[in-house]
Order: structure tokens, then sequence, then C-alpha cells
């Protein structure tokens, strides 16, 4: 994984602006050509142009822009007629107009009914006057103010589906071997990358740059994988060291070490937005986030399989069953932002499936799916049917704040001690829970009764009864219940909060302070180790 990782890292980055840049280029010589037919039309009629904007223009306004126009809801064949430039772009079936040629122009033929087009779709057909007055401003050579003569950017992929030329895009064609190309130093060149870049230096005429001192490559070599600068006496040992492998040698010696998964892990947990806190004002701290990013480092260090490593992240908990590291991995699905007072749960059940849908398409497969949530991309072959249909995967989701990440020996080991300190304890949680119970309904419905009517049905609905969406809804809104939970001491007033912090601090004194009060509540504890993870609801497998 360790070289593989760190390019497909970086390759999401690369990707993108490559591709801007590509298009870019791609799209000149279009760019060339329609500039051209521009030219033509102005030049060949531009003295009657204001026939455009007083009788064509509210021909098509009327009749047209309702689905062929940049503010329509949804662009019908990929065409829109908004401006002239648009109009010669043409849609699904070609141009709309030809210039000087109105038996050549499919705008006309659809107006008159002629051939397989029948425009408008519904509705009355164009009048005979209406007809005319487009059929004279073609014949004109369409001549049209500069305003409309600007080239007009499409509305996207046309018609919902990917073209072939859109498939021959350089960034989704298979790999394919390279042979390595001949240089003139091969003395220089000491692999097959190094014969890559020396070949583009001697096509420009360049030389390659001396080599560096050894102690100026030891602090590269440090700072490139560990990010740390080296201690003065690592640098005078590499230096000494006059054998034919020193090199190689000090590079396995700082890949063997915790701190280049530590380096590197940080390029990743950026990528996939990784945070020891929820966010927004609160911006609570995510108790076992951490877990999360160790299993990162450990992935790095270990060299994990990419494909394992992908797998792990999307779906551990359903390929690789009863794996803590892989159901500590889909903690991956778990980093969205979260407002701990956001009543509008749905809402935020959307924001958060758009942020773990976008993120994905930016993470694993190296491209902004953002745009196709609302539309077609205008330039990617990335349909919007298929944003969805991404985002469809992660619908069922429920995510958990405590899952048990541990082995069969950790569990057994954890009980065994769990045991001996709920006996140890029972009086003192019994008297805990007694004082809690007095002030937990009420705590509870504070919370519940800021919700919209429809949240707080779904929250008092039995689990039982709920579908899918509304557990789902119901667990995120319910979060708001366990932290008034949580600060629970806070209702409490004299000898009753006395006693009761005087109680937990007794109990925290017998089992570790990991153990939290609210971890308790929700059954009698919570089986150690645990994740920020997520698991498909019971109730919601396959809802997507």
């Amino acid at each position: 994984m360790t070289g593989t990782l760190i390019g497909d890292i970086v390759s999401p980055v690369q990707i993108s602006v490559k591709s801007m840049l590509h298009n870019v280029r791609r799209s000149l010589p279009h760019l060339a050509v329609a500039l051209c037919m521009a030219g033509a039309w102005r030049a060949s009629a531009a003295e009657p142009a204001g026939l455009f904007e007083q009788k064509v223009q509210p021909i098509l306004r009327e009749h047209c822009f309702k689905c062929h126009s940049h503010s329509a809801e949804k662009i019908k064949g990929g065409l829109v007629l908004d401006s002239v430039a648009a109009m010669l772009a043409g849609g699904d079936t070609g141009p709309a107009i030809v210039p000087g040629k109105p038996a050549e122009s499919l705008l006309l033929s659809a107006v008159n009914h002629t051939g397989e087009l029948k425009m408008p779709a519904k509705g009355d057909k164009l009048s005979a006057a209406e007809i005319a007055t487009l059929e004279d401003w073609i014949k004109t050579g369409a001549p049209a103010p500069a305003s409309s003569a600007n080239i007009a950017h499409g509305p996207g992929k046309r018609g919902g589906r990917i073209t072939d030329e859109d498939r021959k895009w350089w960034a989704y064609q298979p790999l394919k071997p390279v042979s390595p190309p001949a240089v003139k130093n091969s003395k220089w060149a000491r692999n097959d990358a190094d014969r890559f870049i020396l070949a583009r230096l001697e096509a420009e005429g360049l030389t390659p740059a001396a080599e560096a001192p050894r102690a100026v490559l030891a602090r590269r070599l440090y700072f490139d994988l560990w990010g740390l600068s080296p201690a003065p006496e690592d640098v005078e040992a590499f230096v000494n060291d006059k054998s034919a492998t020193a090199y190689e040698k000090l590079v396995d010696k700082l890949l063997a070490s915790r701190h280049y998964g530590e380096r590197w892990a940080r390029h990743w947990l950026d990528l996939v937005r990784y945070a020891d806190s929820d966010g927004y004002r609160l911006d609570s701290h995510r108790p076992h986030a951490w877990r999360y990013r160790d299993y990162v480092i450990n992935a790095l260090n270990t060299d994990k399989p990419y494909d394992r490593f992908i797998k792990e992240q999307l779906a551990g908990d359903e390929l690789f069953p009863g794996d803590p590291e892989a159901t500590i991995a889909t903690g991956y699905l778990c980093h969205w932002i979260y407002e701990y007072n956001n009543r509008d749960a749905e809402g935020q059940w959307r924001t958060i499936l758009t942020d773990l849908t976008d993120t994905t398409g930016d993470v694993f497969l190296g491209a902004g799916l953002q745009c196709a949530r609302c539309h077609d991309h205008k330039f990617d072959p990335i349909l919007q049917k298929d944003y969805f249909a991404l985002q469809a995967f992660f619908a069922a989701l429920l995510p958990h704040e405590q899952v048990t990440a541990a082995s069969k020996a950790q569990r057994a080991e954890h009980a065994r001690r769990s045991k001996a300190w709920e006996e140890k304890t029972a009086g003192i949680c019994k008297q805990i829970e007694a004082i809690e119970a007095k002030h937990m309904g009420k705590a509870a419905e504070s919370a519940i009764e800021k919700f919209p009517e429809e949240v707080q049905a779904m929250i008092r609905k039995p689990v039982a009864e709920r579908m899918p969406y509304e557990h789902q809804i119901a667990e995120l809104a319910y979060r708001q219940v366990t932290y008034e939970y949580a600060r629970l001491d806070t209702r409490l007033k004299g000898e009753e909060k006395e006693k009761y912090l005087a109680l937990k601090k007794t109990a925290h004194g017998v089992r570790e302070a990991q153990t939290r009060a609210a971890a308790r509540r929700a059954r009698r504890h919570r089986p150690w180790p645990e994740s920020r993870a997520r698991l498909d609801s019971e109730k919601g497998q396959g809802a997507g």
C-alpha cells in the first residue's frame, strides 16, 4: 500500500488540475470553429441585427424557452435557444440553425412539423407569420447583437447520457505497460523513473542538476518521510557510511519507523476531512475518533494492500465482520460535521449524505462530483443519476458513537473485569440511577419538544414500528437527548447534587475513568474498546 497509497493520495489533485487544463485545450478547436461561424454570420448580415431582439427572440421566448433556455428547470434535448451561439452549438441532434440556409436548419424543420421533431411538443404549432419570421432571419444569416454572439456554454451532459467521446477521456483509460525511453546519458539514470525524467531533460537540451551533498540528502529524506529534522548524529552517521547501500539502508530505516505512517497519514486524513471534534459552535470532542487516525497510520506502516484499505473504510463491517480493525475503518463514514443543536434533523441528515457522497468521489474516485448533484456535469462524464446512484449506497447508514471494536479475547477479558466492577459498585450504581431516574424524563422531554412535530413523532414512535428512514432521523435527533443526559448534574441542586457527584466519583475510583455514566444508562456498560463507526440500520439494510 505504501507506494500505491501515496500515489492515490496525490492523484485526485493531479486529475482535477490536469483535467481542467486538458478540457481547456480540448475545447480550443471547437471554440475556434464557433468563433469563425460567429464572425461569418455577423459579417454577412450585420445590418438587420435588430430583427433578432425585436421579432425572433420574443417568438422563441414564448414558445421555446420553457424547455430550451439556460433558465429552464430541465433543459430538454441538450438544446438551448436563448443565444445564437447556443443555437450554433446545438443539442443532441446537432446545430439548430445553419445561417443563410433555412432548408438545412433543424429549428425551422421542427417548427414546420416537416421532420421527425415537431416543436413545440405540446400546444399549438407556431403561426405561419412566426415561422416566416424565423425563416427570414435564418436566410439573412441569423444576425444578432454582440450580446448574443458570445459562445454559450452548453447545458451539460446532453440527454442524460455519456457519449463514446466521453469514454475516450484520458483519465478513464485502463493502465497500459509503458517501456522506459532511451536516453543518451544512461549512466545517470539509476532506475526507470529516472529515464523518463532524463529523456525529457535531454529533449529540452537540459542537463540534470548535480547530486546533493550527503548531509543535504539525509535532511531531505527525514523531512520527506518523517516530517522531522534528523539529529546531528544521524546525519553524521549517513555521511560517514561509505557502503554502496548507505542510501537504501537509510530509506529502509525511515520507512520502518512509526514516524513514517504518522507523517504520511496526515495527507489521507486531510482528504477524508478527519477531525477530533464535531465542528460548528459547540465543537464537541469525539472521544473515539483517534482510533480511525491510528488505523490509517498502522495501514501505512504495515503496508496494507490498497484495495483492502478501501474496502475496510467503505464497508468493513459487511465485508469483514468480526475484524476490529475493519470496524474502526468504517469511521470514515462518520467524519461529517455535526451541529449538536440543529433541530432540522432531516435537513442535517441530507447534508451528511451529500458530504459523504462528495467526499467519496473526491477521495476514492479522484473526481469532483458536486456539480452532478443538481445537474449532469457540464464537462466531465458524470450524470446526475449516477451521483444519486452512488449516494444510494450510503442511504441506509445508521451511524453509532459506540461500536464494539475488540477481539473475542479482549471481550472476554473485559467481561471478566466488568463483572468484578459491577459486583463491587452495585450499591453505588443503584443510588446513582435512582437520582438520575427522577430527572431523566424531564431532561429528555426538554430536548425532544424543540424539534418539529414530524421529528418528535419519529422519536416517540416505538423502535419496532419505525420505518428505516424514521429510525435514522430519530437516532440522529436523539443525540440531543443524550447530550442532556451527559449534563444531568446541572439540573441537580443542593444536597442531592453533592451526593450525586460524590457517588459518581466513588464509582469512577473503582473503575477506570473511561467508564461514563451515560454509557451505563444505555446498557450496563459499553464494551471496550469503542469506535466511532457505522453500521447499517437493522431496519434500514438495503433501504438505499
